[in-house]
């Protein structure tokens, strides 16, 4: 994807406007938001989204941004925003090192099959992480989901043993909504949704905030790290009640 976590601009986005909201300020705002995806986890604030935009160029001196619409209907044109704030990120790409070698797709990523995370050309590579080729999220959950997979058909493949594992595309984000509240996104291949507690994923919560700001940091250099494995499944048969 030419972004690397998609849901990362957007808590930029909401703590803004929270900021804003708590100083009295945001009835006195006009909140863009502009993403090269077709769709978000969720919006509020009353912020205006505008998918499938690209930026393309910055006229700081008079403060204006220009995007390409690369979607829909009106694919093809362009729109000037006036701005007095502008938070931006830049598309991702791979490292030259990866984009200019062998094993690079036509858009420079490690080609990779995207459950079995080995290498569509060479059998005995395989990828994982942002600069692979699978179309999911880039964050530390995927990695999380991805390396036992990676390790074990590394000693599958040296006692000639089956690729019998698969990653399924898992990622989540912590969306930060506000400050104490997150939404934990949570979704496999697809986009489908799969929580990994028993919880409403469409509600914020002051206990995903907890968790994403103390949990998780402990989580990730005490037990992921470390090369633990073992973590609560999550609902791959969940369905979204909405």
């Amino acid at each position: 994807m030419p972004f690397k976590c998609p849901g990362a601009p957007q808590k930029i986005a909401y703590l803004a406007a929270d900021h804003l909201q708590k100083n009295g300020q945001l009835k006195d705002c006009e909140l863009h938001f502009l993403t090269h995806g077709p769709a978000m986890f969720a919006a509020r604030y009353g912020i205006n989204v505008h998918f499938q935009h690209n930026l393309v160029s910055i006229d700081g001196a008079n403060k204006k941004a220009t995007f390409n619409v690369v979607g829909g209907d009106k694919e093809g044109e362009s729109i000037t925003l006036d701005y007095d704030m502008l938070h931006f990120t830049p598309p991702q790409s791979p490292p030259e090192a990866i984009r200019s070698s062998v094993l690079a797709n036509e858009g420079g990523y490690v080609d990779i099959h995207q459950h079995t995370m080995q290498h569509t050309r060479y059998p005995n590579i395989f990828g994982l992480g942002d600069a692979g080729s699978s179309p999911n999220s880039k964050t530390a959950a995927a990695v999380r989901k991805q390396a036992p997979v990676v390790a074990k058909h590394l000693m599958a493949l040296v006692h000639d043993g089956k690729l019998d594992q698969e990653y399924d595309g898992y990622g989540s984000c912590p969306l930060t909504t506000a400050y104490n509240k997150v939404i934990m996104a949570e979704f496999v291949y697809g986009g489908k949704v799969t929580p990994t507690f028993p919880l409403d994923p469409r509600k914020e919560r002051w206990l995903n905030w907890w968790i994403k700001v103390t949990g998780l940091p402990v989580f990730y250099w005490y037990y992921m790290l470390k090369g633990h494995e073992w973590f609560f499944k999550h609902n791959t048969d969940y369905v979204d009640p909405s």
